[in-house]
């Protein structure tokens, strides 16, 4: 017998499934297998394995649908939506995992993982072991005792409750068995089970509490008070009898419990691994390889640990003169690989702790702490300047360079050219980048100078992997030409910042708070009375019961008071649109007034935000801390606000450099339509160009009216629209929206063949390029989910367009930053967004870095449309005005 401090852990397998399916974004691995349950599912039970440390685990499973609970009753969970075919397949994963884990699971025909569970939880505490149930389901609470405990998961997966017989005392003032009672009459809904009409929760449990148990409700019926729930308990009593039998858990079941087979063990480690990688859980890996540690285990050379491949040891440098040294016998060699290790994740104000190098014949190592990094960068100047490798070589350029180092553009950089491969990913870490693509497994949790030095190592093999595949994948000239450079130029914008006049924005925030006090009074004065504006539950109570306003939608905790309800309900009701407006105000204050001026740099009284270029699929670049790609300027005090970033001094100016309609011309090169191409050569207004096609009237008869419905389609087929999203975006019915788009493809027919075309090649070769030969996978058009699918067809239309648009604007900026570079110093790049460019000039200059910057972004790639380069220039990014050269 085993010791009574011995713990079963129970788990019912199909409720964790299932809670980490909804709970969890659709994770997918490059090949489109889902894996959102299975992730969610190994995450969970670890967490429990790591806080209860169990001896015995069993996961239990339903066996299939249909159980000896509809012989009872033919509805029994019949009102069920079929599995999602997105989570079907990942039950065999999870059991492969379990396989793999060396934990036992079990399934019997006829029973539910419930049945199994109340037995074996019975067994258990028959014999003195501490049971724990984990579960999402609170049917489960009726199998508390005093040796069963109940492991409830709240909130997705977040927080597990521990529900004992006190709690449930606490909770309903009932035994966990009466809760059976309590089901009975309630009934079920999403189980099928009937119970008594009119009879809710709060009831049942207050009946039961009085009369003991179903039947001593039954027979006291005519004492209840409310005379339907008396007739119903009458009328309805063998239902609430049949509701019983279902609700109840059966615990003789046909399963034994084998103590032996299921222990709490050692799993198979290079089998959790291996299914691992295959799931792309690369973060996952490092408690394998750490449990393994403390087993004293190693990884076979299958799943090799960067430590334990033959690398000579590290060398390790004791002084600037010794790193000095090695620095000039690494110069003239190739594939040299540069690991810096910083203290402080802002790169800005950090200092270097150690720096790692890697060639052919070995590897070496300095601790930096103390040393000055003036001198550290001009100890590395000369191999910076001859193309070393990086993982995330803008970070470590921008170091050096704000240290005092020239530095030239990287020779490779093993985090964009991950990046550049599976673009979908949601992370491009050393780590998981050398586990997907050498199935190295490394470890960093030794000291930061043997971390550096084997990272350094690990980029260096890396690195040439990557090499290979992007040739194979026809993207090296775009990882060469193109990304590589790029962050060097990005690097550059972030350390040199963008320069914020705090007054302004001072002035900014008493502007605002001064509307939204404003917007107070006059919500107050509709409502009536005074109630706290940002709780969605007091405005509800106000909107729909005290003003009697139409419900929209219904959310868990009551009805929704979102922005797109209040957007709804602004035409029946004022108050609706002053919140609209109070809470863009407030957005507008508390995220781009009070949030920015915490990020800027009192040393330098710019904001140096972090230009991201491993973060979207399509290419894109994106910005944060903050992100200064979303300013909004849809409402006027959102584009005032633009007016705080201003030049690096007096004598300066912004100019802003903007691609015209460049997706729209991208389009008409891919698709060769003859019409649109010819209306872009001709300098036409492209919309109304495309009105007069799309109506039927001659170019001068175009109303404003059927510009805007022409431009909403020029832009909605980039992003293939659906008649239904242009009925909205127009507000005309569906079947105008239908007419306009069928119009439009009779007159474009090239953009009808492309969108076609590139469907279907993706469908064949499971992936779209750009222009540049840029890749995105698309496993989604192969999804079971039309929805998913659909949007699968969508993004192969538009990342072939969107993502060369991305391409064009990167060559840009390389191209130019090496011209200013040559040409004009004291110009800078200093944002990127989207389709424009922002600089930073000195006054005298701007004609000639004007003239520059427009020619080189019109021929950044020659098509067969002409690119279009609108300028505009002023004192602050507000205040700006069209320039002519």
């Amino acid at each position: 017998m085993p010791p009574k401090t011995a713990r079963l852990l129970l788990v019912d397998g199909n409720s964790v499934i299932h809670r980490a399916f909804h709970a969890l974004p659709p994770l997918q691995t490059r090949e489109g297998i889902r894996t959102n349950a299975v992730y969610g599912f190994a995450t969970m039970l670890q967490k429990a394995r790591e806080m209860f440390k169990p001896d015995y685990i069993i996961v239990a499973f339903d066996h299939s649908k249909v159980t000896f609970r509809n012989d009872l009753y033919d509805e029994y969970k019949g009102t069920r939506p079929e599995t999602d075919p997105e989570l079907r397949p990942q039950f065999a994963l999870v059991k492969r995992l379990l396989a793999a884990w060396n934990l036992a699971s079990c399934e019997v025909e006829g029973y539910e993982a419930d049945d199994l569970i109340g037995t074996l939880s019975r067994q258990g505490a028959a014999t003195g072991l501490e049971v724990l149930i984990l579960t999402g389901d609170r049917d489960a609470l009726q199998l508390v005792g005093d040796r069963v405990k109940v492991l409830l998961m709240r909130r997705g997966l977040s927080q597990v409750e521990v529900i004992d017989r006190e709690a449930i005392k606490k909770n309903y003032g009932l035994e966990p068995e009466q809760l059976i009672d309590v089901k009975a009459l309630m009934g079920d809904a999403s189980d099928n089970i009937p119970g008594v009409p009119g009879v809710g929760e709060k009831t049942a449990v207050q009946l039961v509490r009085q009369y003991g148990d179903l039947e001593g409700v039954l027979a006291h019926s005519g004492e209840i008070k409310g005379r339907r729930v008396a007739e119903n308990l009458v009328t309805f009593a063998d239902q609430a009898r049949l509701a019983r039998r279902l609700a109840t858990i059966d615990c003789q079941a046909p399963v034994t419990l084998d103590l032996a087979g299921c222990c709490n063990q050692s799993p198979d480690y290079e089998a959790v691994l291996a299914l691992y990688k295959e799931l792309e859980f690369h973060s996952l890996v490092k408690d394998v390889l750490r449990a393994m540690e403390q087993e004293g285990k190693k990884a076979s050379q299958e799943t090799t640990a960067v430590r334990g491949l033959s690398l000579p040891d590290p060398l390790t440098l004791d002084s600037l003169e010794e790193l000095a040294g090695l620095v000039a016998r690494l110069v003239g060699k190739r594939d040299v690989a540069l690991e810096l290790i910083l203290n402080n994740p802002s790169y800005l104000e950090a200092a270097a702790v150690a720096v790692g190098l890697a060639w052919e014949e070995g590897v070496a190592v300095l601790g930096t702490a103390g040393i000055e990094p003036a001198a550290l960068a001009g100890t590395l100047e000369p191999l910076l300047r001859v193309n070393p490798i990086f993982h995330d070589a803008k970070r470590a350029l921008v170091w050096f360079s704000n240290a005092g180092a020239r530095v030239a553009d990287p020779g490779g950089d093993t985090m964009v050219a991950g990046y550049l491969l599976n673009p979908t990913a949601s992370r491009h870490d050393l780590p998981e980048l050398c586990l997907e693509h050498l199935n190295l497994a490394l470890v960093e949790g030794d000291s930061l100078q043997l971390a550096a030095a084997r990272r350094a190592a690990a980029i260096r093999l890396l690195h040439r992997e990557l090499a290979g595949k992007l040739q194979v994948a026809g993207m090296e000239n775009l990882y060469r030409r193109v990304e590589l450079p790029l962050t060097r130029v990005l690097g550059a914008m972030e350390s040199y910042g963008v320069a914020v006049d705090m007054e302004t924005l001072d002035l900014m925030g008493i502007e605002l708070e001064g509307g939204l006090a404003a917007l107070t009074e006059a919500i107050y004065e509709l409502a009536g009375e005074e109630f706290n504006l940002n709780s969605p539950k007091q405005l509800a109570v106000i909107l729909f019961e005290k003003l009697g306003l139409p419900p929209v939608k219904r959310t868990k905790t009551g009805f929704s008071t979102d922005a797109a309800v209040l957007e709804e309900l602004a035409c029946r009701h004022p108050i609706a649109a002053k919140l609209v407006e109070y809470r863009q105000l407030a957005k507008l204050k508390s995220t781009y007034v009070d949030g920015l001026k915490p990020l800027v740099n009192p040393r330098t009284g710019s904001l140096h935000t972090s230009f991201n270029q491993t973060v979207t699929a399509t290419g894109r670049l994106s910005s944060s801390e903050p992100n200064l790609q979303n300013i909004p300027v849809r409402l006027e005090l959102g584009r005032r606000l633009r007016k705080a970033f201003v030049p690096h001094g007096p004598g300066r100016l912004l100019l802003a450099a903007d691609y015209s309609q460049i997706e729209l011309r991208i389009l008409a090169h891919i698709s060769g339509d003859e019409a649109m191409i010819a209306a872009f050569r001709r300098g036409e207004d492209i919309h109304a160009r495309t009105a007069a096609e799309v109506f039927g009237v001659p170019l001068g008869e175009v109303t404003p009216a059927m510009r805007r419905s022409a431009k909403a389609v020029n832009f909605g087929i980039v992003y293939g629209i659906s008649d239904y999203g242009l009925s909205r975006d127009l507000g005309i019915s569906r079947s105008e929206a239908h007419d306009y788009i069928e119009r439009y493809f009779r007159r474009y027919r090239g953009v009808k063949a492309y969108l076609e075309e590139i469907v279907a090649r993706a469908r064949q070769e499971g992936y779209v390029t750009t222009l540049l030969g840029r890749r995105r996978y698309l496993p989604d058009l192969f999804s079971s989910n039309r929805n998913v699918r659909s949007f699968g067809e969508r993004t192969a239309m538009n990342t072939p367009i969107q993502g060369t648009a991305a391409d064009i604007i990167k060559m840009a900026m390389v191209k130019i930053f090496r011209l200013l570079e040559a040409q004009y110093p004291a110009a800078r790049m200093i944002l990127q967004v989207h389709d424009e460019l922002i600089f930073d000039v000195p006054e005298d200059d701007l004609p000639a870095v004007a003239g520059l910057v427009k020619d080189t972004m019109e021929h950044a790639l020659e098509l067969q449309v002409p690119l279009q380069v609108d300028l505009k220039a002023g004192p602050n990014w507000y205040d700006l005005e069209p320039y002519k050269e």
